[in-house]
């Protein structure tokens, strides 16, 4: 069985993580999460749009 983002624990902790740390406003926490999903090794490459931070020009 091929391991993805919705069935891998370390990613499935990571995004937990993320969660909670986007919903008490901890920018830091969560740039840490999206940076540790995005260099998981069984899964590089880009998040998810519904978990890229927003950023304004």
């Amino acid at each position: 069985m091929t391991t993805t983002r919705d069935n891998c624990p370390t990613c499935q902790s990571l995004e937990a993580r993320l969660a909670e740390a986007k919903e008490v406003g901890d920018e830091s926490q969560a740039v840490d999460c999206r940076v540790l999903l995005r260099r998981h090794p069984e899964h590089g490459g880009p998040l998810p749009k519904s978990e890229q931070k927003e950023t304004t020009p």
